[in-house]
């Protein structure tokens, strides 16, 4: 089996914090959020990863060589953002034309139970209700069938949308589809659509899809979210972490941090070498190399290399930034 993650993105729902870091690598629950989806797949064992990168792609590069330099990992190179369905279309450069695809997006973590998927017998999309219909491809079904899908309507039918995951028994197949796409250059939004091509492939009658089910689904494509799929790890799922991680009080630290009479927790999640003194952080994110001292912070994302000092509030900072209240008496 081969995956398929986008990355080349530019992370616009996530800045300030993707102005410095691709969202890919943007702290959650522990981990990275690509360190999670890689931890994700570990049982299905892929023949290939292949990560279509682009905007910072030489920082992601790095850091799986760094860290997961042990897998079976493809590079591709979109040069410039023309949508999703381009960036997977961009991995005709590596994949077979016989090969069975899983295409993972990069900006969601999934928890499912992968034999469906081993099985091989059906094609699938994730489907679940979401709350902000609109920033999705949202998708008509009949019992498990899907019908059609719709690429961000101005008016969804529904608020049962594709959530990336998609998985097709024959790369070809979905190959010819968006390069027909590209070819008449058909576009949505301004874009090439990964939802265009499967709609174009069930109106033509030539695939059946089915609802793929899943146990859950973390979303880390905006600020809240991010918090939101922190909180819901950091809770849920530490059993993923496979002993690597010290996760207690629902929070998480990076063992070679440093915490001075703090008060951290629940649901905070801090980086490699940082320093945490006489400050008390709830619900939040802390990068690497902060430094937090005197403060009050909640409901935060703080990138890497940020000072706060003498602050109270909820702070949404890129890296390499200085945060500097009055100190008290």
């Amino acid at each position: 089996m081969t995956v398929i993650i986008p990355l080349a993105g530019y992370g616009i729902r996530l800045r300030p914090l993707s102005f410095s870091i691709p969202k890919a690598l943007l702290l959650c629950g522990g981990d990275t959020v690509l360190g999670w989806i890689l931890e994700s797949i570990d049982s299905l064992s892929p023949s290939e990863i292949v990560l279509v990168i682009g905007y910072k792609g030489d920082v992601i590069r790095d850091w799986v060589r760094e860290h997961y330099g042990n897998l079976p990992i493809k590079w591709v190179v979109q040069e410039e953002a023309k949508g999703l369905g381009h960036a997977v279309w961009m991995a005709k450069e590596v994949v077979s034309p016989e090969s069975e695809v899983l295409i993972y997006l990069g900006d969601s973590i999934f928890d499912l139970e992968w034999d469906i998927i081993k099985q091989g017998k059906d094609n699938f999309i994730a489907v679940r209700e979401v709350e902000d219909p609109k920033r999705f491809g949202i998708v008509k079904l009949k019992g498990d069938v899907i019908l059609d899908l719709e690429e961000k309507p101005k008016k969804p039918s529904s608020n049962l949308a594709a959530v990336g995951l998609y998985y097709i028994e024959k790369w070809d197949l979905l190959y010819q589809h968006l390069n027909y796409l590209i070819e008449k250059d058909i576009k949505t939004k301004g874009e090439y659509q990964l939802t265009d091509a499967f709609k174009l492939m069930l109106e033509k009658g030539n695939i059946e899809l089915k609802k793929l089910t899943v146990k859950r689904w973390y979303d880390c494509g905006n600020i809240n979210s991010l918090l939101r799929t922190n909180a819901a790890i950091l809770k849920d799922c530490p059993k993923w972490s496979k002993n690597k991680k010290q996760i207690k009080n629902l929070s998480y630290t990076n063992n070679s941090s440093i915490l001075k009479n703090s008060n951290v927790g629940p649901f905070v999640a801090v980086g490699e070498n940082s320093l945490i003194e006489k400050s008390s952080i709830k619900n939040s994110i802390i990068g690497n190399g902060a430094k937090i001292v005197n403060s009050d912070i909640f409901d935060s994302v703080v990138g890497d290399n940020v000072e706060i000092v003498n602050a109270t509030g909820k702070f949404i900072v890129g890296s390499n930034s200085l945060i500097k209240g009055k100190e008290c008496s």
